[in-house]
């Protein structure tokens, strides 16, 4: 009658080692949800960002073709001619350059999408990878 005992003890502890390692799981996925969830918000307001300043690039760049085009109809025209158009259109567009140039730098050397997530599914699998 023992052994009936032991087997049926041993079942029961079988099934609650399987239900905790469910629940760890479970867990572990939740987490790794809500991490996930965070740095996608992060990624949302980073991307906006970038969209404003590619915008403020264009409204330079388009000011600064307005200023040249301004430039046309008053002094320069009278003083400096021509030459003296195309000094003004290109102050206006290299400062629109150096804006995008910041723009560029910014997203290529920023943080890679989703490192956080990444990084802890790794660390997980190098856990389960591991013998005790």
């Amino acid at each position: 009658m023992t052994t009936g005992d032991a087997s049926g003890h041993a079942s029961v502890g079988f099934a609650e080692s399987v239900r905790r390692i469910g629940k760890s799981l479970l867990d572990l996925l939740h987490t790794r949800s809500e991490l996930f969830s965070i740095e996608l918000q992060e990624e949302k307001v980073r991307v906006l960002r970038l969209v404003l300043w590619v915008a403020a690039a264009i409204a330079v760049g388009v000011s600064g073709l307005l200023i040249a085009m301004g430039a046309l109809a008053l002094w320069v025209w009278e003083f400096a001619g021509y030459w003296g158009l195309v000094g003004l259109a290109i102050g206006a567009l290299g400062a629109a350059a150096g804006i995008l140039w910041g723009v560029h730098r910014n997203v290529t050397n920023g943080p890679a999408p989703f490192a956080g997530t990444v990084a802890e599914f790794r660390k997980d699998a190098a856990c389960l990878r591991q013998p005790e």
